[in-house]
């Protein structure tokens, strides 16, 4: 698989959207206007995002990455640009002991999501509700199009892997390709 045009390019805009988002959940106010614009960014560049996944469509993994995504922005939408979730799970978990019952219906500072009770999450099946914990990173809590996401990720990064250690065809061109224009002589 070779590299096409515009792929560098995409990679570049995709890691500075992926930055942006970022900075903007970490710096931005969860209140006010500035609160309801650090939603919409967030949801728009994970919009964005998504579109670009499929820019590398010719790699099986970037078509997981663009579902995963999706997989997410689908219980976004139901709760106006953040990730639904559980108080309980988020108790449960241990790994934000500062997100309090007090903080049910706002939105946290650490990231996307919004703390609710299970019965206020709309497709809570698709809501941050996987406890997960990794070594080095510790305690994260996840959600299904994370996982798909992330087994994109990996599945892309494999693929392309494989391709760029993968010997070339010698001579460029296949005379069984009949739309070659260039045969080589049969003996």
């Amino acid at each position: 698989m070779e590299r096409r045009a515009g792929d560098l390019f995409v990679l570049v805009l995709a890691a500075a959207i992926f930055l942006a988002q970022q900075l903007a959940i970490s710096f931005m106010p969860l209140d006010g206007h500035a609160g309801v614009a650090r939603r919409v960014l967030f949801f728009v560049t994970t919009v964005a995002l998504a579109a670009m996944a499929l820019h590398f469509r010719r790699f099986v993994g970037a078509w997981l990455v663009a579902a995963g995504i999706v997989l997410n922005l689908l219980p976004m939408a139901a709760h106006g640009g953040a990730m639904p979730i559980d108080y309980a799970i988020l108790e449960r978990s241990g790994a934000f002991p500062e997100v309090t019952e007090a903080d049910i219906g706002r939105q946290t500072n650490h990231g996307k999501d919004i703390v609710l009770r299970r019965e206020d999450i709309h497709l809570f099946v698709l809501s941050d509700r996987y406890i997960v914990d990794l070594p080095v990173y510790g305690t994260n809590i996840y959600s299904l199009g994370d996982f798909v996401l992330f087994a994109g990720l990996g599945l892309a990064v494999l693929q392309a892997g494989v391709a760029a250690v993968r010997p070339r065809p010698s001579g460029g061109v296949d005379s069984a390709d009949p739309a070659s224009p260039v045969r080589r002589r049969e003996p």
